[in-house]
């Protein structure tokens, strides 16, 4: 029997030497199993825990099948009369039943890292687990914590995959697409060289990639001039590696929009947020490419500034939390998380204030609005759907499905089908409800939600919404 209440194994800061101890980490996934088996509340979350459960279930069945081959045990049939048996015999049917029960022990070590690589750290786990630290249980469950603990420690043992190397490495291909975006784009739609990236690399030849711009978002910055005299707040724009070279016109509403409303902003010096090294927990790389985002924008908040992020929610999310848990304590990592926020949610404060201004020229219809899961795992509310909601006859219609996208892991070989598995049922949920239009806060999700309706669907940033009601000029 396992204590679910010793959480003595449950160890999560890096520094601890019983992290990377493997028995520890054998030990906790044990625990916090055992939990799931006999919770399930996630059971449709991600692919993680229908694998789990599944693995448990067929466990038992094993028992019981050669319970059956060795006459232990007659075949079990099912019943229908239940309240007619004698007294006492439907306890004893189930105690022997007992015996055939699956549990966590019976899970190979390929069934427990199988469940590892199919969590892609959506986090939704998170806030519908009953059991977690931040709700005060005992428990002090955190199932996406401890994926990245076995990977990390696996990545140590083994190495850290060469995709990965190359999924993480945003900031070169930057760069390279700033000289050869168009040719880059070229080349990744043909077959051959997909055929042997997908070999060489482990990149899924089916994979749409997304596209480079022709220009930057830090470029446009760099020749944009703003003629803000009198500032009611100052910002620093985090455009995120993904604005900057493949959603761009997501950068330059979100500055039109925050200039707009007499918002002063800067474009300082920074680099990817770091989350691609997250993945197969490699913290070494993480902290390689947080710390110069640190060192730069603790300059800015010590002045004042507030941090805005303009790309996917993966990105706030990890400067205001995985900062702060990966990286070693400090008061300036804290600062910069309390300072940091998503655009629409620090738009969304902006109005609580009465400072937002409301002078819209066009409406935007009835809206699908797709929740995606790293703003949910940020516990902020849903603010790119509040911010719409301010637009005139505005209808928004809620969808809280899971794209299944994931940035790398949705582009790996191996996990491309189960990727496209999750985004189908994201799709169908989107095309219930009739819209003018569906948004997305996360540019990545947008990006899987065209794919796995075959272009149908293209989601849109609510800030983009925003932007065409305020009715500023048309984005190219």
């Amino acid at each position: 029997m396992i204590n679910h209440s010793d959480i003595v194994n449950t160890v999560y800061d890096i520094t601890d030497i019983n992290y990377w101890n493997n028995n520890s980490l054998e030990a906790e996934m044990n625990r916090i199993f055992d939990i799931c088996i006999g919770c399930r509340l996630c059971f449709n979350l991600c692919p993680s825990f229908p694998y789990l459960f599944d693995a448990v279930d067929n466990a038992g069945i094993e028992k019981r099948k050669i319970a059956e081959s060795e006459g232990r045990i007659q075949k079990k049939k099912e019943r229908t009369d239940y309240l007619d048996l004698p007294e006492g015999q439907q306890a004893i049917e189930a105690s022997i039943e007992v015996e055939f029960r699956g549990e966590v022990t019976d899970l190979d070590a390929d069934d427990r890292w199988k469940v590892v690589d199919l969590c892609y750290q959506c986090k939704l786990c998170d806030p519908a687990c009953p059991y977690t630290p931040d709700k005060e249980h005992e428990f002090q469950l955190d199932f996406p914590k401890l994926m990245t603990r076995a990977n990390a420690i696996r990545s140590k043992i083994n190495g850290v995959k060469n995709v990965d190397k190359v999924l993480s490495n945003t900031d070169f291909m930057a760069k390279l697409s700033m000289f050869f975006g168009p040719l880059i784009n070229l080349v990744n739609k043909i077959s051959l060289v997909r055929f042997f990236m997908e070999k060489l690399i482990g990149i899924h030849r089916k994979r749409i990639l997304p596209k480079f711009q022709l220009s930057t978002f830090e470029k446009w910055f760099k020749n944009h001039k703003s003629n803000i005299l009198t500032p009611i707040d100052k910002v620093v724009i985090f455009g995120t590696c993904f604005t900057n070279s493949h959603d761009v016109n997501l950068g330059i509403a979100a500055v039109t929009i925050l200039e707009h409303n007499n918002i002063e902003c800067v474009f300082p010096s920074q680099q990817c947020c770091g989350a691609p090294h997250l993945s197969p927990g490699d913290f070494i790389g993480f902290k390689n490419q947080a710390i110069p985002n640190v060192n730069e924008l603790i300059k800015w908040v010590d002045r004042g500034y507030k941090i805005i992020v303009t790309g996917p929610p993966t990105c706030s999310l990890t400067i205001k939390k995985e900062y702060p848990d990966y990286l070693e304590y400090s008061e300036k990592i804290n600062k910069i998380s309390d300072n940091t926020f998503d655009i629409s949610e620090y738009l969304y404060l902006l109005h609580k204030d009465d400072k937002l201004k409301l002078d819209f020229n066009n409406e935007v219809g009835t809206i699908n609005y797709h929740v995606s899961c790293h703003l949910k795992a940020q516990k902020i509310g849903f603010k790119g759907r509040d911010l719409l909601r301010l637009v005139p006859n505005t209808k928004i219609n809620m969808v809280n499905r899971c794209s299944g996208m994931d940035g790398g892991w949705g582009m790996k070989a191996e996990y491309f089908d189960d990727s496209m598995k999750v985004a189908e049922r994201c799709v169908n949920d989107l095309n219930q409800k009739e819209s003018d239009n569906i948004c997305s806060d996360c540019a990545l999700a947008s990006h899987q939600l065209n794919q796995a309706s075959d272009g149908e669907i293209m989601p849109s940033h609510p800030i983009i919404e925003l932007y065409n009601a305020y009715g500023f000029k048309s984005l190219k």
